[in-house]
Formats: C-alpha cells, structure tokens, sequence
C-alpha cells in the first residue's frame, strides 16, 4: 500500500476576503467514472450558514470543479422560514440516480454555537434525505426521517446499497444541550428497504455492555465474497473518561443481528472501512490522540468468520502542524484538526480517499490516491 498522489478537492479561494471553511467529506463514482465529492461549507465549524455543497472531477480526482450548493439553508415552521445549517454524504443509488443522507440543526438563535462544551450536548437536529435524478444539479425537497432519538440523532455515515437492494446507513444518538441521552447509547442500523419511501432504525448494530460507551461517526461496507456487513466505530467510555480503540461488528445475516464489539486494535477516533474483493477490505482511521505520529492510517485487513486479521498498515497522511487542544469545545471533540477519512475504490489496485484537515485558519478536503 502506498500513496502516489495528494490533491486539494476544496480550499477557501480568497481567505483574505471571506471565511469559508470545508468539513466532513465523502466520494462517490458516478456514471460514466466521473468522481462527485460532498462536504459542507460554512464560517466555521459550527456556523450557521454550513451548509452541503458539491464538486465534481472528470480526470480520476486530480482536479476539481467549484462546489455548487445543494440546498436553500431554511426549513419553513409556521409560515416563517427558519436557519439550518446541514451535512450530507452522497450515495449512487442505480438508475442514474444519487442520493444524499444527513442530519440539520435549526438555528434560530444565531449566537448559540452547535455544542455545549461545559456538558457535551448539541441543539436539535433531524435526520434528513433528498434525490436527485440528473447527477447532483438539482435536488428534491429533503424528506425528514424518523428515529429512535427523536431530535438528537447523528447519521454522518453515507447509505451503502446492498446486494438485496436495500438501503442502509449506521445512526446514533446525540446528547441534548444539558448534556443527557433521550434513548439508548448505541448503534442502530438505519433502513429503507422501498427506496426511502419509508425507513426503520429497530437493528442495533453496536452496542456495549452498561451503554456507556459511544459510538460515534460509524461506517459500514459489504463484505464482497461473504456478503457479511461490518460497521466501525469512534468509541469512547463516558461512565469513566476512557478513550478506547475503533471497534466494529459483523452481520452474517444481512443486517438483521450484529455480534458484540470487537476490537480493531488500532487507536483512532473517526474511521471508516471500504470493501476490496473477497472477504478484504481497507479500514481508515483518524488517529490524534495517544500516538507519538498523528495522522490518518490505512489498515488492510483479511475479515473471515468475524475475525479481523491486519495484514498491513501504513501511516497515509500526517498533518504539517501538531495537534493541539480546543478548550472552547467540549473534551471528546477538543482536538478535532483532521478527520472522517473515507475511501472509493477506482480500480482493482487504485483507491481514492477523502478527508478534511485544518491548517493556518483554514479547513480543507484533500483527495489522496493509493497504490494497493
């Protein structure tokens, strides 16, 4: 596994006149091999006005078109239209037809940041989802999707289309503003198996033993050969302040159970995994703290009878400055510089990655290719 080249997917053009930040990118091969990326553009991290924007590279991620918003930034609530800022990941659905998959907070009050940092809380939030039917121009009016924690729901994941057809994405529950869980502290797998026409989060696809344990940002591939599903996880325990290695589960039953967490053995926050043939597949992990080399590492892994064998890893990307606390946010998200690596494959051999980092004031996507 090596790294034959690194690109910018977005940057602030003109930092001196304008603050635009980038965060939380995915890629998606479209039709015809043309690469979508989408990521959210806003002031800051936790602006009001971020919002979901989408880029296009026509020469296998080497160069990229200007992003091109998604949607108006408003919902309508009692015949006033109301502030959200939104994220979305994109999925290619069949048909020519893309879909995107993300959660938005109404910001009515617009000196309220998005978290609490004296209790870990974020404001409201609903999870939401659009289609579009000519390749990422224009969109339907989002549809809100129901879930277990009611409006405190994270659903960062993009949908991953099984083999069956069905629609999946892993989802977990956010604290409120005062810091305390509506429901469950665990995974639950989000499904439509009609297209979005309705959905259902009853699956638990990670859970741990006294539910204090998160689950943050979690990620989900099809494994090729076995058709097996295996989420990932940012996993820390608040009961006692312990940051933990990513774990993940395997579902043999395509999604219907999943077993306990396992451990990856490997010390990140953010990650993902992205299938590669047979029963392999590349996990991604943002590693920022309790590393003396901070950065994104690649794992490739060998997933037979539930059992996670690393088979190579290899540091992928570091960042040009150390990474430092933010006190102004709560601890479990302090040293947010980089993070939500993700990865298409474009070849047999050749992956494409994403991922956002922060360097000088400025926040950015990056496109890094890699040579299995």
């Amino acid at each position: 596994m090596r790294v034959s080249e690194c690109s910018i997917i977005y940057e602030n053009p003109l930092p001196q006149l304008k603050a635009r930040k980038a965060y939380f990118p995915n890629l998606c091969l479209l039709d015809g091999g043309e690469l979508a990326a989408a990521f959210a553009i806003g002031q800051a991290m936790e602006s009001v006005d971020q919002t979901s924007y989408l880029a296009r590279s026509n020469d296998g991620g080497r160069t990229w078109s200007e992003p091109i918003r998604m949607f108006s930034g408003q919902v309508s609530a009692e015949r006033e239209r109301v502030p959200v800022s939104d994220v979305a990941k994109i999925t290619r659905v069949g048909d020519g037809r893309l879909i995107v998959l993300g959660y938005r907070f109404r910001r009515e009050d617009p000196d309220c940041p998005l978290g609490n940092p004296e209790t870990g809380g974020l404001l409201e939030d609903e999870v939401f989802w659009a289609e579009s039917r000519d390749s990422g121009v224009s969109w339907s009016e989002p549809s809100v999707i129901p879930t277990a924690w009611n409006g405190h729901t994270e659903a960062s994941a993009p949908v991953t289309v099984l083999k069956d057809g069905d629609w999946v994405t892993p989802i977990t529950g956010f604290p409120g503003w005062d810091g305390r869980l509506a429901g469950v502290n665990c995974g639950r797998l989000l499904r439509s198996s009609d297209q979005g026409k309705s959905w259902q989060d009853e699956t638990v696809c990670m859970d741990f033993p006294g539910h204090t344990v998160l689950c943050y940002e979690q990620r989900l591939c099809q494994l090729e050969a076995s058709g097996d599903l295996v989420v990932i996880a940012w996993n820390e325990d608040t009961a006692v302040g312990r940051r933990m290695t990513n774990h993940y589960t395997v579902s043999h039953d395509n999604g219907k159970t999943f077993s306990e967490p396992r451990d990856t053995g490997i010390m990140g926050q953010a990650s993902s995994v992205c299938a590669l043939g047979g029963n392999e597949l590349l996990s991604l992990h943002a590693c920022r703290r309790d590393t003396e080399r901070p950065g994104i590492y690649g794992c490739r892994v060998l997933l037979e009878h539930g059992e996670w064998k690393t088979e190579e890893k290899k540091l992928l990307w570091e960042p040009g400055v150390p990474v430092v606390k933010n006190d102004k946010f709560a601890d479990v998200f302090a040293y947010l510089k980089f993070g939500q690596p993700s990865a298409v494959r474009l070849s047999e051999k050749e992956l494409l990655m994403t991922h956002w980092f922060e360097e000088n004031g400025e926040a950015k996507i990056a496109a890094t290719r890699i040579e299995l």
